[in-house]
């Protein structure tokens, strides 16, 4: 099974090194974080330390997902309790978070709901919308304690204009194409949006070793699916659970991602699980027992890899999930080829 690692821009060279030597193919660069040049700066100190460990180790270019964002703010985390009262603004900047987070949209007063539930990043926090002040304020009440990101998406059911996305695409190509990445993971906006920058990269871009990755992140149809199983452009297809999870109601999940795991094996096109394969690592020691047993089904299902996020991106211990979720896949691997 292919292990993909996610590093970011605070990822140091010693850091990417013993990711590699751990036992990761391929390396993920995320770039719905960071301007362009940032993640190009990061893929060319990356490929430094590939080079330096005669590795063949690959990389994998994520595309930005179409969801707004909060802005940005110092330090970059903020820490929050249940119950607690805040203020979001339409901003792309914050200088204290106290006064109020910054949510990189314009006119967020009209993009909400009172009583709303949003939801930060993948779920890992919520809130809940009391007041709408003004077209670019509202008032919001945290659900959960925890720690909220700046950059993070914020989830409430609206989404970045295609028109807006198929220019962000375009210019990410521009300035990518040149390092011949082997992976570049796109997502599944629509059907129309998946055609036009198909279009787009078969105009553009004809001697290329890349391999294209169409990456699922909402609940759609099995028709469509088996559309995107039968289009040879796409090589693999990513289910990013992350997104999956506040896409759609979060019961559904598992059921949803068995039934797409069914109908890529039964059409023949590789799948890849990408998001809080090993989160229980980021604090623990031993992965808990249904991480464990999450990451075994993962592999009896035949998927063809998986995609460690924030266990290698900002985790303490990035080599350490590789090495963990590699032994739970050579074990796995051990009892298929004995049975």
């Amino acid at each position: 099974m292919l292990i993909i690692a996610s590093i970011g821009i605070s990822t140091t060279e010693e850091k990417i090194k013993k990711i590699i030597l751990a036992g990761a193919d391929v390396l993920r660069y995320n770039f719905s974080y960071h301007t362009i040049e940032k993640n190009i700066e990061l893929i060319n100190k990356t490929r430094a330390v590939i080079e330096s460990l005669n590795s063949a180790t690959k990389e994998l270019i994520d595309f930005p997902l179409n969801k707004i964002r909060l802005g940005e703010f110092d330090m970059g985390l903020f820490s929050v309790k249940e119950g607690e009262e805040l203020t979001l603004q339409s901003a792309t900047y914050s200088p204290n978070c106290n006064e109020f987070i910054p949510v990189d949209a314009q006119r967020i007063g009209e993009k909400v709901k009172i009583n709303q539930t949003i939801n930060l990043g993948n779920g890992r926090m919520s809130a809940q919308i009391t007041e709408v002040i003004d077209i670019n304020t509202i008032k919001i009440q945290i659900l959960n304690n925890g720690i909220i990101k700046s950059r993070q998406t914020f989830n409430n059911g609206i989404f970045i204009d295609e028109e807006k996305m198929f220019e962000i695409y375009t210019q990410i190509l521009k300035n990518i194409m040149p390092l011949d990445i082997e992976l570049l993971s796109i997502s599944y906006i629509s059907e129309d949006f998946s055609k036009k920058i198909k279009g787009y990269i078969i105009s553009n871009y004809q001697k290329t070793r890349t391999k294209f990755i169409i990456r699922i992140e909402k609940e759609i149809t099995e028709a469509e699916l088996e559309k995107i199983c039968q289009d040879p452009f796409y090589s693999i297809i990513m289910l990013d659970r992350g997104e999956l999870g506040v896409n759609m109601p979060f019961e559904k999940n598992g059921i949803y991602q068995k039934k797409v795991s069914t109908i890529a094996k039964k059409m023949e096109k590789r799948l890849i699980i990408s998001t809080q394969i090993l989160p229980s690592i980021l604090d623990n020691y031993i992965p808990t027992r249904s991480d464990i047993s999450d990451l075994t089904n993962i592999i009896l299902d035949g998927v063809y890899g998986i995609v460690l996020n924030k266990e290698t991106d900002v985790g303490k211990r990035p080599a350490y999930a590789v090495y963990t979720a590699k032994r739970i896949i050579n074990e796995v691997e051990k009892y298929l080829n004995n049975v």
